[in-house]
């Protein structure tokens, strides 16, 4: 795992007019205990001053706060020292805090934390170690807590993972010092997009205009899909594009864990499901959510990320009863996410016969589009497209749509099959897509590799 200087961190950001902005820890800025100790005391005074007992009254200045504080300790700071205690409090202002540089770096796609001085980020899939650091366990700890705090969420020794979102911009996974070596282990997910559409995908390069339509024209026809691919390759994303494109009178409910998907259209509901509490009460499954959207009456069933049996089960019942829906699975290819959903259906059902788990996923099932990095140009790409029959003498019927060439000197995708059994839903509307008509390979637009080019130079 390669280590990133902060200086080298700087070229990940768009370069762009801003004002002074606060760096993160360097090494030469790491606090000495003592000023930990009068750090802490510091931010103990201010916090006298966000209570309602303090509301009304003008809140110290930092400078004579830290030389108050710092006298009244029995410590004489150099100039030095107290300004390493401002440059601190200056960072922890912000909403990140020290992390705040990685949050701002848009091509940062998470942030890992081991321990306060052991901090992580990845790029494209990749880790990079970085210099940035707390200035103390104690200070980590309290910034994991506001955190969790922020998110709406908690853990303690009996609960000891929690999940939250910030906003619909920050997903944080926590896990406490009871179960880690060092930690606690804290993952935040960057979500980049605060609204995306499917031009976005286009230009981003995720895949050439007409794959992204054929799975527009799908979705609005009324077909489920499953978006399939590894931690950060883009699933959730792409699944938030396709479903802003169903019509405004349909309704939709989305149906997550974690609250990630958010959508601009109108008729969209929200539900969430909750683990147990530390009574053991409390615990809201995955099917509960989907028998109550039963009664709800939806159009639409956007399942935020199938992890398990019950899950599995749940969602592909919805769907097979006529009810479209939309989730995403981590899996390694198309092929690879119906061999996991099989094993999900059969944990759930003992003793079903694999024709019979192969029948259901095909009933449920139309079409399923693989996301990937690729580990030639670092981007996320649409890798292959894949439409689901219903089973046959027990086989579940399969047919390769488009798939990324991999090999290719510029980035192409292969056109496999130039007919569909979803036809008359492709080639309706203003919108159409004729598959006969499209060449054997399809290509980024040059303005797109043009960008691409410059991003990667």
């Amino acid at each position: 795992m390669r280590r990133v200087a902060l200086e080298e961190l700087q070229s990940f950001a768009p370069k762009r007019e801003v004002g002074p902005v606060a760096l993160p820890l360097r090494r030469e800025d790491r606090l000495t205990p003592a000023l930990v100790h009068i750090l802490q005391e510091v931010q103990r005074e201010l916090g006298t001053y966000d209570s309602e007992e303090a509301e009304g009254s003008a809140a110290p200045d930092h400078f004579e706060l830290v030389q108050e504080v710092a006298k009244k300790l029995g410590f004489e700071l150099s100039n030095f020292e107290r300004d390493q205690i401002l440059a601190q409090l200056e960072r922890d202002g912000r909403p990140f805090g020290v992390l705040q540089e990685l949050v701002d770096s848009p091509e940062i796609s998470d942030i890992i934390i081991y321990n306060y001085d052991q901090i992580a980020f990845q790029k494209a899939r990749k880790t990079y170690s970085t210099d940035i650091r707390f200035p103390s366990q104690e200070a980590y700890q309290a910034f994991v807590e506001r955190l969790l705090q922020r998110a709406g969420t908690s853990y303690s020794t009996k609960k000891p993972v929690a999940d939250g979102m910030i906003g619909s911009f920050a997903r944080v996974h926590a896990v406490h010092r009871a179960l880690c070596d060092t930690g606690p282990y804290v993952t935040i997910r960057l979500n980049r997009y605060s609204s995306v559409a499917l031009d976005d995908l286009i230009s981003g390069g995720l895949a050439p205009e007409p794959i992204l339509r054929y799975l527009s024209l799908l979705i609005c026809g009324g077909h489920t899909a499953f978006i399939v691919g590894e931690v950060g390759t883009g699933k959730t994303t792409l699944a938030r594009a396709l479903a802003g494109t169903v019509a405004h009178e349909e309704s939709i409910l989305v149906i997550e864990d974690t609250p990630e998907i958010r959508l601009e259209h109108p008729q969209t509901r929200y539900m969430t499901t909750r683990e147990e509490n530390m009574d053991g009460e409390g615990r809201i499954s995955p099917a509960q959510c989907i028998r109550a959207g039963m009664r709800m009456a939806m159009n639409r069933i956007i399942f935020g990320e199938i992890r398990d049996a019950e899950a599995a089960e749940a969602f592909i019942d919805v769907c097979s009863s006529g009810h479209p829906g939309l989730s995403t699975i981590h899996a390694k290819s198309a092929t690879d996410a119906i061999t996991r959903l099989e094993l999900f259906l059969g944990r759930a059902q003992r003793g079903v016969s694999k024709d019979v788990l192969n029948q259901q996923i095909g009933t449920a099932v139309q079409v399923i589009v693989f996301v990937n990095i690729c580990k030639r140009t670092g981007r996320r790409r649409i890798m292959e497209v894949k439409e689901i029959g219903a089973a046959a003498d027990g086989v579940l019927r399969q047919r390769d749509m488009f798939a990324y060439d991999k090999e290719a000197a510029t980035p192409t995708w292969k056109v496999l099959a130039k007919a569909s059994q979803f036809r008359a839903d492709l080639e309706r509307g203003e919108r159409k897509l004729v598959l006969a008509s499209l060449p054997d390979r399809l290509e980024l637009t040059p303005d797109i590799l043009f960008r691409e080019g410059v991003k990667a130079a």
